[in-house]
């Protein structure tokens, strides 16, 4: 069986393809194609609005899981890892120490809400719905995709023997750069793709692109290289990566290249 690994990069916009990479490789690391008819298996973006349905995201996540058995079944492939880029769980009380870690070295992150929170959550987004107000104008919109990564993540973990881990990756990228522009700038993604391009032994980072465009879903190139990144760090062994926030623990640990 064919050991494989796999980078998510999460997405819940409305029709959105859901960004996911599967690796594998010893000389470089190969993006797999993957085939059609589980490609047509994944689920497309629900929107912010899936936050009011009784059992928000559930039916996304299991497309997911499904999509990926077919695959170990179909193809004969193993899946050793999984790393996903989104909150694994919403914390008790307080903050995710990752989370405050990443604050305190400048990075940007958007501050996960603790559990009980998330009723909350769920119901102001009902009553806004209920009035006919506009789903653009939804509260809590910038974190209503951790929801679809809590369940994504329970899943996988209910279904698969092995290990699914949260990464970030623009702190991977500020790892590996000490200044780089944004993503969606031409210069921050082609500098983006050439440092991840060197690390998975891409001698041409406009091969890896090409690649990259050809077999992982997605519309922009920025997040299919950060599926590929999330991928790559999966294939690290846990003495190649390191952990914002407390290694010993699952729901509290965001990876990186050591």
């Amino acid at each position: 069986m064919l050991p494989v690994y796999v980078g998510i990069d999460l997405a819940c916009a409305k029709n959105k393809r859901l960004p996911i990479c599967l690796v594998s490789g010893e000389e470089r690391l190969v993006p797999l194609q993957i085939p059609t008819n589980i490609r047509d298996l994944l689920p497309r973006g629900l929107g912010n609005r899936e936050i009011a349905s009784e059992n928000p995201f559930h039916v996304s996540a299991e497309r997911v899981v499904c999509a990926l058995k077919q695959l170990e079944h179909e193809k004969g492939w193993r899946i050793e890892r999984i790393a996903i880029d989104a909150p694994a769980a919403p914390p008790i009380s307080g903050s995710r120490l990752c989370e405050l870690e990443l604050f305190k070295k400048g990075l940007s992150v958007f501050k996960t809400p603790i559990e009980s929170d998330w009723t909350t959550i769920r119901n102001q987004c009902v009553d806004h719905l209920n009035m006919r107000r506009s789903e653009s104008t939804l509260p809590f919109a910038n974190k209503i995709w951790m929801a679809y990564g809590f369940k994504l993540f329970s899943g996988l973990r209910a279904s698969f023997c092995c290990e699914v881990i949260e990464v970030y990756p623009y702190a991977i990228v500020r790892r590996l750069l000490s200044d780089v522009e944004h993503k969606s700038a031409r210069t921050g993604y082609a500098d983006q793709l050439a440092v991840i391009a060197h690390h998975t032994r891409w001698d041409k980072p406009d091969e890896l692109a090409r690649r990259l465009h050809e077999v992982v879903p997605g519309v922009k190139p920025h997040d299919r290289l950060d599926a590929f990144m999330a991928a790559w760090i999966a294939t690290l062994p846990a003495h190649g990566r390191r952990a914002y926030g407390d290694p010993q623990d699952a729901n509290d640990s965001i990876w990186i290249p050591h």
